[in-house]
């Protein structure tokens, strides 16, 4: 028993003599199983121009199962990606900023956390494209078709502000509550909750302009876009977004179609259009005057004003890349 007890105190002393001769390392093993990236130079342009005046974080490189099932996302090429981000700075981030518009006090504490770049859409099963991404939290932004922007062509640069405003709404519209309920009852009846209604519509759209700008059919229901059947959220932020991105001129022709009504051989039918119509700019336009008044009372936004200042900074913009 002596000689057993003598053998383990010995095993134990080398056991702890080997144990203090190595230096532990500073390295997590959880931290060596993932691959260390090291910062680029666009890191670098990101950090000073996103991440710390606006504390968004830019994710551009491909995650593991960073999609969800039934989804065909893949990462940006990196040639496009500060492109994108200097508009998205330029004409989104910078035009809520101006003195002229929401100042210096506005978004900070109200903006996404994180801004996912995608290179290519991301269609759902029924073959329509959003603005947003639904399966992303409130906090979270992102912006598909990296790879074909192109700052220099109107139709790309449109629907890229036009998913901006939309998303930058949202959020805003988060942080500083709106009446949904008293807003949701004006056209209640419109809301679809799917995207299935509006595929057949949007099918023979070939432009970014004709998918996701003012169109007739939805002003004729009393909305500004085909986005905006989704929800009475889809509805506000698309009231706003397609404000900023269209021109007076634009947004006074929609009010126009919503108020003409379709006109049949039949009197009865004509009759019916009539009373259509009317309803259509009842809703139209109360919903305008509700946006309105939220943007000014609660964002002290004359949206009107940021409007004419939204569409000169695009115009700007696009001809600066033209020449």
């Amino acid at each position: 028993m002596i000689k057993i007890k003598t053998i383990l105190l010995l095993s134990a002393v080398v056991v702890l003599a080997a144990c203090d001769s190595e230096k532990l390392s500073e390295t997590s093993v959880i931290d060596e199983g993932k691959k260390q990236i090291a910062a680029t130079g666009l890191d670098k342009w990101i950090i000073e121009n996103i991440t710390v005046p606006y504390g968004i974080e830019v994710v551009y490189r491909w995650e593991k199962n960073a999609g969800s099932t039934g989804t065909f996302i893949y990462p940006p090429k990196l040639e496009n990606v500060r492109r994108v981000l200097e508009a998205v700075r330029t004409m989104g981030l910078e035009t809520y900023r101006l003195k002229e518009t929401g100042g210096e006090k506005l978004l900070p504490g109200r903006l996404p956390v994180r801004l996912y770049l995608y290179g290519g859409g991301n269609p759902d099963t029924h073959g329509v494209e959003r603005l947003d991404n639904p399966q992303l939290t409130a906090k979270e932004m992102c912006v598909y078709h990296v790879d074909d922007f192109n700052p220099a062509d109107n139709d790309k640069v449109f629907v890229l502000m036009r998913s901006v405003h939309h998303q930058l709404a949202r959020c805003l519209m988060l942080h500083i509550a709106y009446d949904r309920d008293r807003f949701s009852m004006i056209s209640g009846q419109r809301y679809t909750g799917s995207t299935e209604p509006l595929a057949a519509p949007l099918s023979y759209a070939r432009t970014g302009k004709e998918r996701f700008g003012l169109d007739s059919y939805a002003n004729k229901r009393g909305l500004y876009t085909m986005l905006g059947f989704l929800s009475p959220e889809d509805d506000f932020a698309e009231i706003i977004s397609a404000t900023l991105t269209s021109t007076p001129k634009e947004l006074y022709d929609a009010a126009v179609s919503a108020r003409t009504p379709d006109t049949d051989i039949d009197p009865e039918v004509n009759a019916r259009y009539a009373e259509e119509a009317k309803q259509a700019y009842k809703e139209f336009t109360e919903k305008q005057s509700f946006v309105d008044e939220y943007v000014l009372k609660n964002w002290h936004i004359d949206l009107k004003q940021m409007q004419v200042i939204s569409i000169r900074r695009i115009n700007a913009y696009v001809k600066q890349h033209q020449r």
